[in-house]
């Protein structure tokens, strides 16, 4: 059924692949945007535009009346060095945090229907077994606001209407800056994941992603994670990214070095092989890619 959608992040890597399927698939869209640039690129798209301070409560109240679904895909995220640093996470942590609450707000104040972003990566280490949404998840300080995304979401429900938090794994989209970084990375020789060659490395192609966006616009109320249908080892997508850099092999990361890498590299090297059979047996959403055959085709993925 189609409805009015208000899209917070709409210019994200993610963002730009949900508009256009919004509209396809027949909703009226509003897309939350700042820059002149972004506003020509929505409405090429076909979706309406607004400009709404997502941190202001009094800002986005009144989005509750206006629309029948908010999708939140709003995020920062530091790529390469700055990543390590917890300072260059302050921003995506207000959006998970403050953003997240107020737009959930609006939705559960005229209970309608909210979709916001979550991530796999708290899921402890399963080794080869599959990992569904009861797992067990510790956090640290880089991805501790993912928690409060979700409660934000489960507060809609609370309140009435509809509230799903997705839980993504890697995304792997060819014009993200950190699959850039990836590449660059492998170029040198190095293969840049912290797994060790056994590990699962959960992934979802961006073209997947958004398509489970959309598909959440029908899925009842709760937490879903997002992932391609087998996560491969870091093995296979080692050999796959030497391949597509003209490499025999790629080097690992030492293992003092992961080490001195703290939480943030830790967490990234634990074996995850994340199933998505609940928002498949939900929506009848499945994941079409692989990503080890995309880092082989970035032409084709």
């Amino acid at each position: 059924m189609s409805g009015r959608v208000f899209v917070a992040g709409a210019t994200g890597v993610l963002g730009r692949r949900v508009i256009p399927r919004l509209v396809e698939a027949g909703h009226a869209v509003t897309a939350n945007v700042r820059s002149e640039s972004a506003r020509s690129d929505v409405k090429a798209a076909g979706a309406d535009v607004a400009t709404v301070d997502l941190f202001d409560p009094d800002s986005t109240a009144p989005l509750g009346d206006a629309y029948d679904v908010v999708v939140n895909l709003a995020t920062s995220i530091p790529t390469g060095a700055a990543a390590a640093r917890r300072s260059a996470w302050a921003m995506n942590d207000r959006l998970r945090s403050e953003a997240s609450v107020n737009l959930a707000a609006s939705m559960a104040a005229n209970r309608g229907r909210y979709v916001g972003e979550s991530i796999t990566f708290p899921y402890v280490d399963a080794g080869d077994s599959w990992i569904d949404e009861a797992h067990d998840r510790t956090y640290f300080w880089g991805n501790q606001t993912c928690a409060d995304a979700e409660k934000a979401a489960d507060s809609v429900t609370n309140g009435g209407g509809i509230g799903v938090a997705l839980r993504f794994a890697m995304f792997f989209a060819d014009d993200s800056p950190h699959i850039a970084t990836m590449r660059s990375i492998a170029r040198r020789g190095i293969f840049p994941l912290p797994g060790l060659p056994d590990a699962r490395t959960s992934f979802v192609h961006i073209d997947d992603a958004a398509d489970a966006v959309i598909a959440a616009l029908d899925a009842p109320a709760g937490v879903y994670n997002v992932a391609e249908a087998d996560p491969a080892r870091c093995a296979d997508h080692s050999a796959a990214l030497a391949a597509a850099c003209g490499k025999r092999r790629l080097r690992y990361l030492p293992r003092p070095l992961l080490k001195v890498g703290g939480a943030s590299l830790e967490s990234l090297a634990r074996s995850q092989r994340v199933s998505s059979e609940a928002l498949a047996d939900a929506t009848g959403w499945v994941a079409r890619h692989a990503v080890s055959d995309a880092w082989r085709n970035p032409e084709d993925s």
